[in-house]
């Protein structure tokens, strides 16, 4: 989906438009390669996360598990322009509450949680689904607007829904499908679960500087814009 940009708000996180069903493919694409690697054992690591016999890390057992066909989870490009929203962190820690912000006309909706992953070919496993906690439906005010560095700042809208991350939960990247029960139509919310105490020996960063830079929700991006001087300026860093 188009994630809504914000700046200058510590609180908000960083947010990027891109074309979410082929990068989550190309995601779900190099973490099978991690998956991969990840199957030889690590001596003195083993940690069994809903698997038995226990199996050599918690993302191996957890990519092991029947994934959602992407037929079900899968939309096109940014999704329905009628439901919108972001994820108010990039990216938590296992335990902690990740909350979005929603803006739709419909009067009913939901969110299906998922985690990118192997799960067999199918690249994604739901792992929830949340209800809004905002009554709905929720009258979001118009984002603010800077006309010289053309920000576009949704950070002003009111939270429409959270999720408990459990505390076992498997790091990596999930996706919110924010599904309108009238018209079927689908967006998509990228955000990162984390587990801090975590020692790998695989590291895989999110490149959400550069999501953020594609991001054109309003209208602009740092590569395409009316205002060419403007655009031309921030290019170059």
């Amino acid at each position: 989906m188009r994630i809504v940009r914000t700046a200058q708000r510590a609180t908000e996180s960083r947010h990027a438009t891109f074309k979410t069903s082929q990068f989550l493919r190309q995601v779900a694409t190099y973490i099978v390669g991690v998956g991969l690697c990840c199957l030889l054992p690590i001596v003195g690591r083993a940690q069994t996360f809903g698997c038995s016999p226990a199996m050599a890390n918690d993302i191996v057992c957890e990519n092991s598990k029947t994934g959602t066909p992407e037929s079900t989870w899968a939309i096109s490009g940014d999704g329905d322009s009628s439901i919108q929203g972001f994820a108010t962190d990039i990216s938590v820690n296992r335990g902690q509450t990740i909350s979005f912000k929603i803006k739709t006309n419909a009067s009913a909706y939901h969110l299906d949680i998922y985690r990118l992953g192997y799960y067999g070919g199918n690249g994604a496993r739901q792992i929830a689904t949340v209800n809004p906690s905002a009554s709905l439906p929720q009258n979001q005010p118009a984002c603010l607007t800077n006309s010289a560095t053309h920000l576009y700042d949704c950070g002003n809208w009111g939270v429409s829904a959270s999720w408990a991350v459990p505390s076992n939960a498997t790091s990596g990247i999930y996706f919110a499908d924010a599904i309108r029960t009238d018209t079927g139509g689908t967006s998509q919310i990228v955000f990162i679960v984390r587990n801090d105490s975590s020692q790998s020996d695989v590291l895989y960063q999110t490149s959400d500087s550069s999501w953020q830079a594609y991001n054109a929700y309003g209208g602009n991006s740092l590569y395409g814009t009316t205002a060419s001087i403007w655009d031309a300026a921030n290019q170059r860093h």
